[in-house]
C-alpha cells in the first residue's frame, strides 16, 4: 500500500511541475549593445558632411579609434532576455555603420548588415521603472 501511495505521490509531483518551465530557468536580461541606427538616419549622411553634422544626425559614435580618429563606428546588437522572448521580439544580429572622414568631411560610408527601417521595439519594463523616449525620460508607473 505504501509503494502504491508513493508512486501516486511521485507521479503527481512530476506532473504538477511539468507545466512550470520557467520555475527552473534563470531570468535573463535583455542585452542591448550600441545604438540602433536606422536606414533612414544612415541615408541622411552624405559625402562632404562635417563631423558635427554627422554627430547631429547619428549621435556620438560608439567607437572612435584613438589611432585612427577619422573613422567613426556605430554598432548595434540585441540579444533578447526572458521578457523579450515572451513578447516575441527576435535577436538582432550585429549591425555596423562606419563613417570615414578625410580633410574634415565624410569621404566614405560602409554598412555591415541590414539596417532596420525603424528603431527596434523593446519590451517595456516589467517593474514599471523608467524608459527613454525621444523627448527624454518617462515614468511608466500607473497613477494610483
Amino acid at each position: 500500500m505504501q509503494k502504491k501511495l508513493l508512486a501516486i505521490a511521485l507521479t503527481a509531483a512530476v506532473l504538477s511541475t511539468a507545466g512550470c518551465k520557467n520555475v527552473f530557468s534563470a531570468y535573463r536580461i535583455d542585452v542591448v549593445q550600441g545604438q540602433a541606427v536606422t536606414s533612414e538616419q544612415a541615408d541622411k549622411v552624405k559625402n562632404g558632411m562635417t563631423p558635427a553634422q554627422v554627430r547631429y544626425v547619428l549621435g556620438s559614435p560608439l567607437i572612435t579609434d584613438t589611432l585612427n580618429p577619422t573613422r567613426w563606428d556605430y554598432a548595434y546588437r540585441f540579444i533578447p532576455g526572458t521578457y523579450a522572448k515572451e513578447a516575441g521580439i527576435d535577436k538582432v544580429p550585429h549591425r555596423r555603420l562606419s563613417v570615414f572622414f578625410s580633410d574634415g568631411v565624410v569621404a566614405r560610408i560602409d554598412r555591415e548588415g541590414q539596417l532596420p527601417s525603424s528603431a527596434p521595439a523593446l519590451p517595456g519594463s516589467k517593474d514599471g521603472a523608467v524608459r527613454t523616449t525621444q523627448s527624454g525620460l518617462e515614468s511608466q508607473r500607473p497613477e494610483e
